[in-house]
Protein backbone atom coordinates (compact mmCIF):
# COMPACT_ATOMS: atom_id res chain seq x y z
CA UNK A 1 0.00 0.00 0.00
CA UNK A 2 2.82 2.39 0.84
CA UNK A 3 4.48 1.68 -2.52
CA UNK A 4 1.21 2.47 -4.34
CA UNK A 5 0.92 5.87 -2.58
CA UNK A 6 4.51 6.73 -3.52
CA UNK A 7 3.86 5.75 -7.13
CA UNK A 8 0.63 7.79 -7.29
CA UNK A 9 2.45 10.77 -5.77
CA UNK A 10 5.20 10.54 -8.38
CA UNK A 11 2.62 10.35 -11.19
CA UNK A 12 0.75 13.40 -9.85
CA UNK A 13 3.93 15.47 -9.46
CA UNK A 14 5.04 14.47 -12.97
CA UNK A 15 1.68 15.53 -14.42
CA UNK A 16 1.87 18.90 -12.65
CA UNK A 17 5.42 19.53 -13.88
CA UNK A 18 4.44 18.59 -17.45
CA UNK A 19 1.42 20.90 -17.32
CA UNK A 20 3.48 23.81 -16.01
CA UNK A 21 6.14 23.28 -18.67
CA UNK A 22 3.52 23.94 -21.38
CA UNK A 23 2.28 27.25 -19.93
CA UNK A 24 3.30 30.17 -22.18
CA UNK A 25 4.97 32.37 -19.57
CA UNK A 26 5.62 35.17 -22.06
CA UNK A 27 1.84 35.54 -22.52
CA UNK A 28 1.33 35.52 -18.75
CA UNK A 29 3.94 38.25 -18.37
CA UNK A 30 2.35 40.43 -21.07
CA UNK A 31 -1.13 40.10 -19.61
CA UNK A 32 0.20 40.85 -16.13
CA UNK A 33 1.39 44.25 -17.38
CA UNK A 34 -1.93 44.89 -19.14
CA UNK A 35 -3.83 44.01 -15.97
CA UNK A 36 -2.91 47.45 -14.54
CA UNK A 37 -4.75 49.12 -17.41
CA UNK A 38 -4.21 50.19 -20.97
CA UNK A 39 -4.08 53.67 -22.42
CA UNK A 40 -5.72 54.36 -25.77
CA UNK A 41 -3.91 56.64 -28.19
CA UNK A 42 -3.66 57.30 -31.91
CA UNK A 43 -0.75 56.04 -33.94
CA UNK A 44 0.49 56.26 -37.52
CA UNK A 45 1.12 53.35 -39.85
CA UNK A 46 4.73 53.43 -41.06
CA UNK A 47 4.74 50.31 -43.24
CA UNK A 48 2.46 47.56 -44.51
CA UNK A 49 4.05 44.21 -45.45
CA UNK A 50 3.58 40.46 -45.69
CA UNK A 51 5.71 37.48 -44.73
CA UNK A 52 5.51 33.99 -46.11
CA UNK A 53 6.06 30.97 -43.91
CA UNK A 54 5.89 27.30 -44.79
CA UNK A 55 3.39 26.37 -42.08
CA UNK A 56 1.05 29.37 -41.94
CA UNK A 57 1.19 30.61 -45.52
CA UNK A 58 1.10 34.40 -45.86
CA UNK A 59 1.06 36.59 -42.74
CA UNK A 60 -0.03 40.22 -42.87
CA UNK A 61 1.74 42.88 -40.79
CA UNK A 62 1.66 46.61 -40.18
CA UNK A 63 4.42 48.61 -38.55
CA UNK A 64 3.30 51.67 -36.63
CA UNK A 65 4.48 54.38 -34.28
CA UNK A 66 2.74 56.12 -31.41
CA UNK A 67 3.56 58.59 -28.66
CA UNK A 68 3.25 57.35 -25.07
CA UNK A 69 2.20 59.41 -22.04
CA UNK A 70 5.84 60.42 -21.40
CA UNK A 71 6.08 61.95 -24.89
CA UNK A 72 8.37 59.24 -26.27
CA UNK A 73 7.85 57.98 -29.80
CA UNK A 74 7.53 54.19 -29.79
CA UNK A 75 7.41 51.76 -32.69
CA UNK A 76 5.75 48.36 -32.91
CA UNK A 77 4.48 45.79 -35.36
CA UNK A 78 1.14 43.98 -35.43
CA UNK A 79 -0.03 40.88 -37.25
CA UNK A 80 -3.55 41.25 -38.63
CA UNK A 81 -6.08 39.25 -40.59
CA UNK A 82 -5.99 39.99 -44.31
CA UNK A 83 -9.41 41.70 -44.37
CA UNK A 84 -8.36 44.14 -41.65
CA UNK A 85 -4.81 44.53 -43.02
CA UNK A 86 -6.15 45.83 -46.35
CA UNK A 87 -7.62 48.91 -44.64
CA UNK A 88 -4.21 50.27 -43.66
CA UNK A 89 -1.84 52.38 -45.72
CA UNK A 90 1.44 54.04 -44.72
CA UNK A 91 0.66 57.39 -43.10
CA UNK A 92 -2.83 56.31 -42.02
CA UNK A 93 -4.08 56.60 -38.47
CA UNK A 94 -4.95 53.73 -36.17
CA UNK A 95 -5.97 53.11 -32.57
CA UNK A 96 -3.17 51.85 -30.33
CA UNK A 97 -3.55 50.43 -26.82
CA UNK A 98 -0.44 50.33 -24.65
CA UNK A 99 0.09 49.07 -21.12
CA UNK A 100 0.01 51.78 -18.47
CA UNK A 101 2.86 50.16 -16.52
CA UNK A 102 4.95 49.37 -19.62
CA UNK A 103 4.36 51.87 -22.48
CA UNK A 104 6.51 49.89 -24.93
CA UNK A 105 4.01 47.04 -24.79
CA UNK A 106 1.38 47.97 -27.37
CA UNK A 107 -1.32 46.28 -29.40
CA UNK A 108 -3.82 47.17 -32.07
CA UNK A 109 -7.48 46.16 -31.67
CA UNK A 110 -8.08 43.11 -33.86
CA UNK A 111 -4.44 42.01 -33.76
CA UNK A 112 -3.90 38.26 -34.20
CA UNK A 113 -3.12 36.79 -30.78
CA UNK A 114 -2.85 33.24 -29.45
CA UNK A 115 -6.11 31.69 -28.23
CA UNK A 116 -4.65 31.28 -24.74
CA UNK A 117 -3.92 35.01 -24.56
CA UNK A 118 -7.47 35.96 -25.58
CA UNK A 119 -8.88 33.50 -23.04
CA UNK A 120 -6.59 34.79 -20.27
CA UNK A 121 -7.54 38.42 -20.97
CA UNK A 122 -11.25 37.54 -20.76
CA UNK A 123 -10.64 35.73 -17.46
CA UNK A 124 -8.67 38.64 -15.96
CA UNK A 125 -11.21 41.28 -16.99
Amino acid sequence: MRLARIFIGIVIVTCIVCALSHVPYDVLRVERYRLFGEIRTTGRVTAVHTETSAGDGVRFFIDYKYIDSDGLVRTASARLEQAQWRRFRPGGRLVVLYARSRPGLARVPGEVEPAFQRWLRRMLN
